[in-house]
């Protein structure tokens, strides 16, 4: 390794202590379990807070070892920088809560690396360790599938009944029904990550439709018509109103996506 690799890595060794160092609480600081900065290097750079005295916690270091080094690896060493202070410490001290959870621990380590390489520079933005804060792993792994199609037909159905009140079955379908996102849970559960992704703003939810797209083909999807089936039977004859929509990534969920999903952008390739 040259001289001015171990200079970078000794720049970056620095900045990463200082960081979590900052983000300790004095009375941990000074606890038995001392928190610290590992900084393990194989080939290119690697940094996290390890409680020593937890062998568990031990095998998970190992983990992020191996995680991020197979990221780091992919970052030329002319790319190669100091992380940012105010993305690597909120990044490694919330590590310490969400480990376990593998969809946003992978978020929090794609979001460190992409810190760490220059090319990347206009895309990582402070506000994406909130963002990730404030998500699920079903936020995630429903992100990741809007991002893979881009746009997403999507509709808002609305089980009514006696005409003349338009009363309403609330739980008749969820706000925000699509399709291709049906696999990944409970629809309603689904529906909750759409809005709290709209609420993170990393997507658009447009009253309207994709053009060469055929909504009508939903009134044969098997889940609408067996809850359509379920409300019938309960002595009501339901009407559904169908709201039709479009789910899109916007300019924001992109450099997310670019950044913490690490996939390409496919509207701009830059």
């Amino acid at each position: 390794m040259s001289k001015e690799n171990n200079s970078k890595i000794a720049k970056i060794i620095d900045s990463a202590s200082t960081a979590v160092q900052q983000n300790i609480p004095q009375t941990i600081k000074e606890s038995d379990g001392v928190l610290s900065t590992v900084v393990g290097f194989f080939n290119n750079v690697v940094l996290y807070p390890v409680k020593k005295a937890n062998l568990t916690f031990k095998y998970k270091l190992e983990k992020f070892r191996e995680d991020l080094e197979t990221k780091i690896a992919q970052i030329p060493q002319e790319n190669l920088q100091v992380p940012p202070t105010m993305i690597a410490g909120p990044v490694m001290e919330s590590l310490k809560y969400t480990y376990d959870e593998e969809e946003l621990r992978d978020m929090y380590e794609n979001l460190l690396a992409s810190a760490m390489d220059n090319r990347f520079a206009n895309k990582v933005h402070p506000s994406f360790v909130e963002t990730i804060k404030q998500m699920s792993p079903l936020d995630s792994i429903v992100l990741k599938a809007i991002v893979n199609s881009q746009q997403l037909k999507c509709y808002n159905i609305v089980f009514t009944y006696e005409e003349i009140s338009k009363k309403v079955y609330t739980y008749g379908m969820p706000d925000y029904f699509v399709e291709e996102l049906a696999a990944l849970g409970d629809i309603f559960a689904v529906s909750s990550s759409i809005i709290n992704l709209e609420r993170l703003g990393l997507i658009v939810i447009i009253n309207g439709t994709i053009r060469g797209e055929n909504y009508s083909l939903i009134t044969e999807n098997q889940i609408y018509l067996s809850r359509l089936n379920h409300f019938n039977s309960l002595g009501k004859e339901i009407k559904p109103k169908f709201n039709n929509m479009t789910i899109e990534i916007n300019n924001y969920g992109q450099d997310f996506a670019k950044t913490c999903i690490k996939t390409e952008d496919k509207h701009n390739a830059d």
